[in-house]
């Protein structure tokens, strides 16, 4: 019933968004929707409060969810460091190897990689601040700030 409010409150951003299961009237709509103006679409876009609540969105969330488990968070701090090391041990051997113009393009490339997967680590250290890393509250503050702490010095 949750699901089914949602989905009325929700416009589909196209046909393929319901997996093909939409009704005749549904593709009507969203053919419309295709046609019209950029101004025809934001009057339409929703203003009102939604049918569902925050609590109602918790409970369609199963519980296993909402568990803490020290290892599986453990192991993307892990997957994340050695992501990280092997992208450096790449960027040192690898790209002084590179013509010049080669290592032109490949600097920035790196940045961005090695930028993605440490905002990975940025946000572990982030949930750690909302104790969702572990069940731990020492666990978490200490974790975050080591984390935290080695972001800031790669930084400086």
């Amino acid at each position: 019933m949750f699901l089914k409010k949602y989905l009325e409150c929700r416009m589909e951003s196209d046909i393929m968004a319901a997996g093909g299961r939409m009704m005749e009237k549904e593709r009507e709509k969203q053919e419309l929707l295709g046609r019209a103006s950029a101004g025809e679409i934001f009057q339409r876009a929703p203003t009102d409060k939604p049918a569902f609540t925050l609590a109602q969105i918790k409970k369609a969330i199963p519980p296993h969810c909402f568990q803490c488990s020290v290892i599986r968070s453990f192991y993307y701090v892990v997957y994340d460091l050695v992501i990280i090391a092997s992208l450096l041990y790449a960027v040192l051997v690898w790209i002084p190897a590179l013509p010049s113009m080669q290592q032109l393009g490949a600097c920035p490339l790196y940045w961005v990689v090695q930028g993605c997967v440490m905002n990975g680590i940025w946000v572990i250290a982030h949930e750690c601040g909302h104790h969702a890393f572990s069940d731990y509250l020492l666990l978490d503050n200490m974790v975050r700030s080591s984390l935290s702490s080695c972001l800031a010095l790669l930084l400086l």
